[in-house]
């Protein structure tokens, strides 16, 4: 009788252990297919490694990041392109506070690309290595890459931004 019961206690184990199996690699699959978790920045900081790639983060809705990632691509930059849900979740992984947030988030070499950020700047940043988080362009202002609107050019201030939110000026644009 002990042989019958632990040979079907054997036989229901695997049952378990297939099924545990198969359900994690569907969740597995599930989570790869729809995006909707965002990646952290040790996750793309490895691919974005080489000074020329950068990994963007935007929101489906919004034409203007497209217009930047055109931007960086023709100024000698390799884009991969994420579209993600939640572009605050991003935005909060990578400690941006409010007032110096964008409409879309980018990596390149460790550094955190927020908004339009002219390839130029970008490309002192990766060449400087200041020992910052990241630079930004706050808000949207006409005429920066992606915001381009015919001779309409805002003045605006890319800025530098330590892990506590600091800003210091990096370069003004006019």
């Amino acid at each position: 009788m002990k042989k019958l019961q632990n040979s079907i206690l054997d036989s229901v184990m695997r049952n378990i252990k297939t099924t545990a199996i198969a359900l994690l690699t569907i969740v597995v699959s599930l989570g790869l297919c729809s995006y909707s978790s965002v990646p952290s920045s040790d996750e793309f900081g490895q691919q974005a490694a080489d000074s020329q790639q950068v990994v963007s983060f935007r929101s489906p809705n919004c034409g203007c990041c497209e217009g930047w990632i055109e931007h960086m691509r023709a100024n000698g930059f390799q884009v991969e392109d994420h579209v993600v849900d939640d572009i605050e979740a991003v935005n909060q992984e990578h400690h941006l506070p409010a007032d110096l947030t964008s409409c879309h988030t980018a990596i390149a070499s460790g550094y955190v690309i927020e908004g339009h950020v002219p390839a130029a700047d970008v490309r002192r940043l990766l060449a400087e290595k200041p020992d910052v988080v990241g630079i930004t362009v706050p808000g949207m202002p006409m005429g920066s890459p992606g915001m381009e609107s015919g001779d309409v050019r805002q003045p605006y201030t890319v800025y530098t931004f330590t892990e506590e939110g600091t800003p210091e000026v990096f370069q003004e644009h006019s």
